[in-house]
């Protein structure tokens, strides 16, 4: 073989580089990958470990603040509890109960959860409010113990609270590990929601509509639904400013399923 420039022929290695084939040229779908740069590539990564860091602290600071609100309706509910004269008088309350009771112990709440919706993103208003909120839910659920304590079903909430814990942490773990998609569920947790909020407001009127085991396995069953849902719009889709949203939701789920599961455990005895 010869030199196209001199006509002179080829020697050892020359030779073998002219007859070595030219490189391939990548195609099809990995085409793109392959010819990306490297940096852009590492870029890529470091932009997806970023990520993965403020959605680990995200939700560190939820289950937190989570626990935080647990804690503090624990210990109010054992005071309401096992203080005699506390326990007492909530009892006589109970029995002689009318409409505006259950008035009074909404309104604080409500207007808490108001004014935290305007300072969910100021420091320290947002944990104030946070935690007024989960004062006045603790002493309304402070009220129903002791109640059923009184009643001599005080180990009634015990078995309440120990399903509700075992439901909240599988449906939680399942729904992190498994990475299932549980958009579906929203509309019609939704509807149910507003039905068992109507069927309330029709029962401070009509007693007769919470009698029955139908409303408690609804409830129950609904708010099952909206931990699944909501722990996985909390994983997925909330911003990392929305801790506060995030900690009022699972916390209102934990709380009503509690509440749902000990109307249900309360009407079998």
């Amino acid at each position: 073989m010869t030199d196209v420039r001199t006509g002179a022929p080829l020697q050892g290695n020359a030779r073998r580089r002219v007859n070595t084939p030219p490189p391939k040229v990548a195609t099809g779908p990995n085409a793109d990958a392959a010819r990306k740069p490297a940096a852009q590539t590492d870029t890529d990564k470091l932009k997806k470990l970023n990520e993965d860091v403020l959605r680990a602290g995200f939700l560190r600071k939820v289950y937190g603040l989570l626990a935080a609100q647990l804690v503090l309706t624990v210990l109010i509910a054992a005071i309401c509890m096992l203080v005699p004269a506390i326990r007492t008088t909530f009892a006589a309350v109970a029995v002689a109960q009318t409409w505006w009771l259950r008035f009074a112990f909404a309104i604080p709440p409500m207007l808490s959860l108001f004014m935290l919706q305007f300072c969910k993103d100021s420091y320290p208003a947002n944990y104030i409010f946070l935690f007024a909120f989960t004062f006045f839910i603790g002493i309304k659920l402070g009220f129903i113990c002791a109640f059923f304590s009184s009643q001599g079903f005080g180990h009634l909430i015990i078995q309440a609270a120990s399903i509700t814990a075992v439901i909240f942490v599988g449906l939680t773990m399942y729904t992190i590990y498994s990475g299932k998609d549980f958009s579906y569920l929203g509309g019609f947790l939704y509807t149910m929601l507003w039905g068992l909020v109507i069927t309330g407001f029709l029962a401070v009127f009509f007693p007769s509509l919470r009698e029955g085991l139908l409303v408690g396995f609804i409830g129950a069953a609904t708010f099952c639904g909206y931990i699944l849902y909501d722990t996985w719009r909390l994983t997925k889709k909330l911003g990392y400013d929305d801790y506060i949203t995030a900690t009022i939701e699972l916390y209102l789920d934990i709380v009503n399923l509690f509440l749902y599961i000990l109307s249900l455990l309360g009407d079998r005895r």
